[in-house]
C-alpha cells in the first residue's frame, strides 16, 4: 500500500493525504506506520489537510480497515501492539495543527471510521457504507469509541457498535456521524468547495483555533477556555488579524501571510 502526501496546487496552505490499498483500501500493519510517519510529516506550514483513499472519480473510499488475513493469529502482545501503534495513528491526526477534512467516499469500516472520526470534518457520498463491524469479527471497539460517543450520542453509539451495523451516508449525515453526505455526481465538487472554504482563512489563525480545540478536547470545557483567552490575545499580534479586520472593514477580500 503507498501513503503519499502532495501539496494542493490550487491552495498554498493545504495537502492530501492519499491513502492508496487496492481494492477496499484495505491496510496492513505496516501501513498504520506508514501513516503516522506520513501524517507527522506534514509541513508546519499546512493548515488544511484533506485524507482520502484512492483518487476514483469519487467513486473510490476511504478504507475497509485493517486486512484481517494479517492479523487474525497475533498473539495477544502482538495485537496489543499493533493496537497500540493503531491508535498512535489516530492520535497523529488529531494531534495536528492542521484542520483535517476526511473523505470517507463510498466507504469508511472498522478502523476506516475510526480514523475519519479523528478528523475535524467528515465527508461522504449519501448511499456510502459507513460502520463498525468489530463485534462481527469478534472484537470490541474502543480506540475511538469514545469520539463515536461524543459525535452521535451514547445511545446511538451502543446501537451502532453491538449491533455492527453498516448505515449510509445520509444516515450518518443525520446523526452527526459525518459533515455532510452528498449525491456521487456532486461530491468532489462539494470537497473542493469546502477546501477552498478553508483554504481561503488565515493559515496561522486557522493552526491557533485548532489549538484551541485541542485545548478544549484535553483540559476540559473550562480549563481550556481559560487557555484559549491567551491565544485570543495572541491573534492581535499577528500580522493576519491586523489584515483581516482592516479587510473587514474596508470590505475587500484579505491577503494573508501566515504572519
Amino acid at each position: 500500500m503507498a501513503v503519499t502526501l502532495t501539496r494542493r496546487d490550487d491552495y498554498e496552505h493545504a495537502a492530501t493525504l492519499r491513502i492508496d490499498g487496492g481494492e477496499l483500501n484495505l491496510f496492513g500493519t505496516d501501513t498504520i506506520g506508514a501513516i503516522r510517519e506520513t501524517v507527522e510529516d506534514v509541513p508546519t506550514d499546512v493548515s488544511v489537510l484533506v485524507i482520502r483513499g484512492t483518487d476514483d472519480g469519487g467513486e473510490g473510499g476511504l478504507t475497509a480497515g485493517i486486512h484481517l488475513d494479517e492479523v487474525k493469529d497475533l498473539s495477544t502482545t502482538e495485537a496489543r501492539r499493533v493496537m497500540t501503534d493503531l491508535h498512535g495513528m489516530m492520535d497523529a491526526v488529531r494531534n495536528l495543527d492542521a484542520v483535517t477534512v476526511c473523505c470517507c467516499g463510498e466507504y469508511a469500516l472498522g478502523a476506516g471510521l475510526e480514523l475519519a472520526m479523528s478528523c475535524d470534518f467528515r465527508l461522504a457520498t449519501e448511499e456510502a457504507n459507513l460502520g463498525l463491524p468489530e463485534i462481527d469479527i469478534g472484537l470490541v471497539t474502543g480506540i475511538q469509541g469514545g469520539l463515536l460517543v461524543r459525535l452521535v450520542g451514547l445511545q446511538k453509539a451502543k446501537e451502532l457498535v453491538y449491533t455492527g451495523e453498516v448505515i449510509s451516508g445520509t444516515e450518518a449525515e443525520d446523526i452527526g456521524l459525518v459533515n455532510d453526505a452528498v449525491a456521487p455526481g456532486e461530491y468532489e465538487a462539494h470537497v473542493d468547495a469546502l477546501v477552498e472554504q478553508l483554504a481561503e482563512k488565515s493559515p496561522l489563525v486557522v493552526q491557533m483555533q485548532t489549538r484551541v480545540f485541542r485545548g478544549l478536547r484535553s483540559n476540559g470545557v473550562e480549563s481550556g477556555v481559560d487557555a484559549s483567552l491567551e491565544t485570543i490575545a495572541a491573534c492581535f499580534d499577528t500580522y493576519d488579524q491586523t489584515e483581516a479586520m482592516a479587510a473587514f472593514l474596508e470590505s475587500r477580500e484579505p491577503s494573508f501571510e501566515g504572519r
